[in-house]
């Protein structure tokens, strides 16, 4: 006899349409890093262009972790108080790693 294991899903119920989002908003953010990175290597570099550059990166990141997260079941639960997050939170912003009432964690 074969035991099924059931993970619950109440935190990833409804969550499918963030990928296609969080993947939309990987690439916008992949085209303009590479337009702030040229800005940087141009003749007379651009230190703002620079400054973007790595915000960019570090909005990559988190959108890379926030797929990870949708792989592993864990997307939409909050990493501070493990409470779910809020739909209209992810909503604005879909790389969200903690509720509106919990501090966001530090890198």
């Amino acid at each position: 006899m074969t035991t099924v294991l059931t993970v619950p899903s109440a935190p990833t119920t409804g969550v499918e349409p963030f990928r296609s989002l969080l993947l939309a908003q990987r690439e916008d953010c992949l085209r303009q890093r590479e337009l702030a990175v040229a800005d940087t290597v141009a003749a007379h570099p651009d230190p703002v262009a620079a400054t973007r550059a790595g915000v960019l990166a570090d909005r990559i990141d988190a959108i890379d972790a926030a797929l990870a997260r949708l792989e592993a079941g864990t997307y939409g639960t909050c990493a501070s108080c493990g409470d779910a997050i809020p739909r209209e939170r992810l909503e604005f912003r879909p790389h969200a790693v903690s509720c509106v009432g919990c501090p966001q964690p530090r890198r």
